[in-house]
């Protein structure tokens, strides 16, 4: 699912989100530092139109660590 389709349907208003790749081992790569976004700024950027692999719990040291982290398709 495309993440703008996923965020539309899933994601509440106004929720921080922070975008990940998948990485080798099971990490993951943060798509740019410090990257996060409200859902509606999400919907209407740059990645809008990678694919959902899924969420996860990553914790960030720092501003908004109660933010939605979401698993997307490097392109």
């Amino acid at each position: 699912m495309k993440l703008k389709n996923f965020i539309k349907k899933y994601v509440e208003k106004n929720t921080m989100i922070r975008l990940w790749y998948k990485i080798n081992g099971g990490s993951h790569e943060l798509v740019s530092e410090n990257y996060i976004e409200m859902e509606h700024q999400i919907v209407l950027g740059d990645y809008k139109n990678h694919n959902v692999i899924g969420v996860t719990d990553i914790l960030c040291k720092g501003n908004y660590v109660e933010a939605v982290n979401i698993v997307i398709e490097r392109k």
